[in-house]
């Protein structure tokens, strides 16, 4: 007997191929057939008329470990409820392992006070281990993250590694990477991987090369020094060959958006070259950022204790403002999402605090830091809707969320703001396909299904074939529309029917069923 079959819905199978009018049967937690049943006996069976099947979505930029929420809500419900079957976490240059030291934990602190957390692994196999003991509502991948690395080996020193520090580095990679980490993650941008050389991101490129595992990487600038940004990273791509994401490509501020024309150019250049090189987008024009990253690189050199020095002593605050105004960004618009010292500040922009103070809103930034410790997220409204369209459609992106998993209820118990894009991005996605016509809904399917396994290397997930895990959405594309805002984020899509992650039905008719059907997933 077959555990599931879906009637009469349309297939789009993950490739960007047409639809095609059919039958899916499931068994033992993979697909068994493709076409039409004329006589079956299966547990449950699903009337798809007029509704598209596809792969569950693959998210291959998240961030559940480090906001955290694998742990507090490990059934992911935000996840699931926009279709996302599988998360990749260890993004931007952090993971929750290897822990060579207490001070590589760090890594995650500006996205998560750490206050009350218990750690109970070192290993990164013993990371998984301690995820798979969650009632996991997805599956789960992680990479290895190069600023955990980094930090557990010379704590808050600012400075670059050793020759016997690299080879350490080299070593908890491999074994991280044996362990089943699918790649590493860079974050050039975060303080603590500023001062990394080129012969030490050479080395941890080589070995992923070495082994065919990815590269994710926050670039050093989303703003002014893009260019430059964008250059090292293919440089890095050019010297290993490795195989390269760049995690949530953006170009930040009106004033620097003259560049993109060259910034796509660059990089379709090295594409054209041969390089292995992709990207990810997120399908809004806000960002949701760390608020400390808005600093001058060397304010914040050294970690939170060297920052919060800084902001404290007169002749360092006034340097650091000084660089903040000859900076002319508009910050005033900037609005606080999320901090754990100062709840009161939640949902205000950057001008209404300054005009609160009596201070411009740079001062307001310092004031906010120091009162917080740094732990501080914002909004910040710095995209161009028409680069967005453009990178959204573009041959070498794919669509990520680069947001985390919470439960349905969340907004019952924080005043804490979390990006729309945790509740409603694949939905904001297809939407936006179907609404500005910019894509066919195979060619955006294939975005969140085919192409992110393919990069990150899933083999058996992605597409709708006969012998691949049976993780699908059922949804009306029609209906489909993100409800999440940044006032109230806290809201599921409509559209998404039916979820069913390896066989199992984790949302039915709309509604979560509550079941924990996710898995670890381990690279080989």
């Amino acid at each position: 007997m077959l555990d599931l079959v879906i009637k009469n819905g349309t297939i789009v199978d993950g490739t960007g191929s047409q639809g095609v009018l059919t039958d899916l049967a499931v068994k033992n937690g993979e697909i068994v057939e493709l076409g039409k049943l004329r006589s079956y006996e299966a547990r449950v069976t699903i009337n798809a008329q007029g509704l598209y099947v596809c792969p569950g979505f693959i998210d291959i930029q998240n961030h559940s470990d480090s906001y955290w929420t694998l742990f507090d809500y490990p059934k992911q419900d935000s996840m699931i409820a926009q279709g996302i079957t599988t998360i990749t976490v260890g993004q931007c240059g952090a993971s929750l392992a290897p822990l060579p030291s207490i001070d590589a934990i760090k890594s995650v602190q500006k996205w998560h006070s750490l206050s009350g957390v218990n750690i109970n692994w070192q290993h990164f196999e013993e990371l998984l281990v301690q995820i798979e003991r969650q009632e996991l509502g997805v599956n789960v991948a992680s990479l290895v993250g190069h600023s955990t690395l980094r930090r557990g080996l010379i704590g808050d020193t600012v400075r670059a590694l050793t020759s016997q520090e690299v080879k350490m580095l080299e070593k908890l990679t491999t074994q991280s990477l044996r362990s089943g980490a699918w790649g590493m993650s860079m974050g050039l941008a975060y303080a603590h991987e500023y001062n990394s050389s080129i012969s030490e991101l050479d080395s941890a490129a080589t070995l992923l090369k070495e082994r065919d595992r990815l590269l994710s990487v926050h670039l050093r600038s989303e703003g002014a020094h893009i260019l430059d940004a964008l250059d090292e990273v293919l440089h890095l791509a050019e010297a290993t060959r490795v195989r390269m994401k760049i995690s949530h490509f953006k170009l930040q501020g009106a004033n620097n958006w003259p560049l993109f024309p060259e910034l796509l150019s660059r990089l379709e250049q090295a594409y054209q070259k041969g390089l292995a090189v992709s990207f990810d987008v997120y399908p809004y024009t806000t960002s949701w950022t760390v608020l400390y990253t808005y600093l001058p690189k060397w304010a914040y050199e050294g970690g939170r204790e060297q920052l919060i020095k800084r902001l404290s002593e007169p002749y360092h605050r006034n340097r650091i403002l000084q660089a903040l105004l000859e900076s002319r960004k508009d910050l005033s618009s900037v609005k606080i999402a999320t901090t754990t010292e100062a709840p009161h500040l939640i949902g205000r922009t950057l001008l209404d605090i300054a005009a609160d103070q009596g201070v411009s809103p740079e001062e307001a930034i310092l004031n906010i830091l120091l009162s917080t410790e740094s732990e501080v997220v914002v909004f910040d409204n710095n995209t161009s809707e028409e680069h967005l369209h453009a990178l959204l459609t573009h041959p070498l992106s794919m669509i990520a969320s680069n947001g985390a998993g919470f439960p349905a209820n969340i907004s019952q118990h924080t005043r804490n703001l979390v990006h729309p894009r945790c509740f409603g991005s694949t939905a904001q996605f297809l939407s936006l396909a179907r609404n500005k016509k910019i894509l066919t809904l195979e060619q955006a399917i294939h975005k969140v299904t085919g192409r992110p396994a393919e990069i990150l290397g899933l083999a058996d997930r992605g597409l709708l074939k006969s012998r691949m895990k049976a993780d699908l959405v059922i949804f009306d594309y029609e209906s489909l529309r993100d409800l999440a805002t940044f006032e109230n984020p806290y809201q599921s899509p409509l559209g998404i029917r039916w979820v069913i992650i390896g066989g199992k039905l984790a949302l039915a008719e709309g509604e979560l069923t509550g079941g924990a059907f996710g898995r670890v997933l381990r690279a080989e």
